[in-house]
C-alpha cells in the first residue's frame, strides 16, 4: 500500500507530541510493507532540512518539504475580522508552493491513501481529489476548535477574548463541515470520535491511540532531582503558555512558601516566542531550560511533572510518556483527557489553586517515602497495554486496507 502523509510541521526531530505521533506511525507502517512518503511544511516555528534526517529514516521514509510563512500577521489579523473565514486555516491552507509540490506527487505517483495530519491541512483536499483517486483520511490529533473555545473561555482581554470566539465560532463550523468530505477520520481518543459523531459525521471512524515504542521507555524510581517539578512542551503553543502561566502567578508562589527549596524546571522548544518568558526571574527557583536534546533523559533527571493545561484537545502525548517513565503527573481534567487516568494514582487531577498545591505536597511525599513504586508499575502496564505502536499499526493497516479495497 502507498500512503502519501500530509504534515502541517515537519515530524523531525520528534520532540513534540504530534509529531512523535506522526512520524512513530509512518516508521511502523514502513516496517509493516507500506511504501511512506511525508510532504511536510518548514515554518518558523518548526524547519528541519531534508537532507540532515538519518539516513536510516530516509532509507524507510521519502521526505519532502515546502517553506510556508504562517507567522500571525496583524494586517491579516484586522481584513480577517470582516471575513467569514477561519484565519486558523487561511495561514496553512493557502500556500501555492505546498499545493504546488503536492499536485506533482500526485501526478508522479499512485497513492492508495493520502493521510491528512491534521484539520488545517484540509483545504488542499479539493486537489488531492482533483489529482488522484486515493482515498483520503484525516488524522485529527485534537478537537481543533474546542481549544480555541477554551482559551477564550480564560482569556482576560475583551477584545481578545470576542477575536478567539469569533474564531472558535468559524473554525468549528469549517471543522465539523468538512469532516463528511473524507473518506474517513482517524481519532486519536474515543472521546474525539465521540464528539465527530455526535456533530453528524457520515464516514467511518476509527480511533488510533497516539503510539509509542515502549521498549525505549523503563519506570524510573530513581527520582533524579526529587526536589523539583518540572514542565516540557512547546513553548510556542497558546495553551501552554497560558496554563504555564496561570500556574507561576497563582500557585507557583504559594508552593514556593511550602517548599522554598523546590525547583521549578520549563522545558520546551522556542521559549523566545513566550512573550512571559522574559517576566521568569520574577519567580524564585524557576529555570526556563528550553528545548531539551533527549525528552526522556530530562524527565529521568527530574521529580514531579505538572501540567497546567485549560485549552487544550485530543491527548498530552508528553503525560503518557511520563507515565511510562514511571512519574508522578499532577494535571487537569482538559490535561488527562483521552487517557484513563481512574485507576492509575500516579496520575493526580488538580482544577484549583488549592487542588494544586495539594497534589504537589502529595506527591513530594509520594517521591520521598516511594509509596507509589507499585502504582508506576501500573502506570507502566497500562501504557504498554494501549499505546504500543507495533499493535496500534497493525490495526490501523487493517483499516486503512479494507478502506481502499472497498472503494
Amino acid at each position: 500500500m502507498n500512503i502519501l502523509i500530509l504534515a502541517h510541521k515537519m515530524p523531525y526531530p520528534p520532540k513534540d507530541g504530534g509529531s512523535i505521533v506522526t512520524l512513530n506511525y509512518a516508521k511502523e507502517l514502513s516496517r509493516l510493507g507500506c511504501n511512506v512518503t511525508i510532504l511536510a511544511m518548514n515554518t518558523y516555528k518548526r524547519k528541519f532540512r531534508v537532507e540532515e534526517i538519518p539516513n536510516d529514516l530516509r532509507n524507510i521514509i521519502r521526505f519532502y518539504a515546502v517553506d510556508v510563512d504562517t507567522k500571525i500577521k496583524p494586517f491579516y489579523l484586522l481584513v480577517n475580522l470582516f471575513q467569514k473565514d477561519s484565519y486558523h486555516i487561511w495561514r496553512y491552507g493557502s500556500s501555492d508552493e505546498f499545493k504546488n509540490l503536492l499536485v506533482e506527487l500526485l501526478k508522479n505517483n499512485k497513492f492508495n491513501i493520502v493521510q491528512l495530519e491534521g484539520l488545517y491541512l484540509a483545504p488542499y483536499l479539493g486537489v488531492i481529489r482533483e489529482n488522484s483517486s486515493a482515498k483520503v483520511v484525516l488524522r485529527s490529533h485534537n478537537v481543533e476548535y474546542e481549544i480555541i473555545e477554551r482559551y477564550a473561555e480564560w482569556e482576560k482581554s475583551p477584545l481578545k477574548k470576542l477575536w478567539l470566539k469569533t474564531q472558535a465560532k468559524r473554525l468549528k463550523r469549517y471543522e465539523l463541515n468538512v469532516l463528511n468530505y473524507f473518506d474517513a477520520i482517524i481519532a486519536i481518543t474515543e472521546r474525539d470520535a465521540k464528539v465527530f459523531n455526535e456533530a453528524g459525521c457520515k464516514v467511518p471512524i476509527f480511533v488510533a491511540h497516539a503510539g509509542f515504542e515502549i521498549e525505549s521507555y523503563n519506570p524510573n524510581f530513581e527520582s533524579g532531582e526529587p526536589n523539583s517539578l518540572f514542565f516540557i512542551g512547546a513553548l510556542d503553543w497558546f495553551p501552554n503558555q497560558q496554563g504555564l502561566e496561570w500556574f507561576l502567578k497563582n500557585v507557583w508562589l504559594e508552593v514556593h512558601k511550602r517548599f522554598p527549596d523546590l525547583k521549578f524546571y520549563i522545558a520546551g522548544r522556542n521559549p523566545h516566542l513566550w512573550k512571559f518568558s522574559k517576566k521568569i526571574s520574577k519567580f524564585p527557583n524557576v529555570e526556563i531550560v528550553g528545548e531539551v536534546e533527549d525528552s526522556r533523559e530530562f524527565m529521568k533527571s527530574k521529580g514531579v511533572m505538572v501540567v497546567p493545561v485549560f485549552s487544550g484537545s485530543g491527548v498530552r502525548v508528553k503525560i503518557i510518556e511520563a507515565m511510562a517513565m514511571g512519574k508522578i503527573v499532577v494535571t487537569t481534567k482538559i490535561g488527562a483527557e483521552g487517557i484513563e487516568y481512574n485507576r492509575i494514582k500516579s496520575v493526580l487531577i488538580a482544577d484549583s489553586v488549592n487542588e494544586f498545591i495539594e497534589k504537589i505536597a502529595f506527591a513530594l511525599m509520594e517521591i520521598e517515602y516511594q509509596s507509589l513504586t507499585e502504582n508506576k508499575n501500573i502506570a507502566f502496564d497500562f501504557v504498554k497495554r494501549n499505546f504500543d505502536i507495533k499493535k496500534l499499526a497493525v490495526e490501523l493497516v487493517k483499516f486503512l486496507n479494507f478502506l481502499y479495497k472497498n472503494s
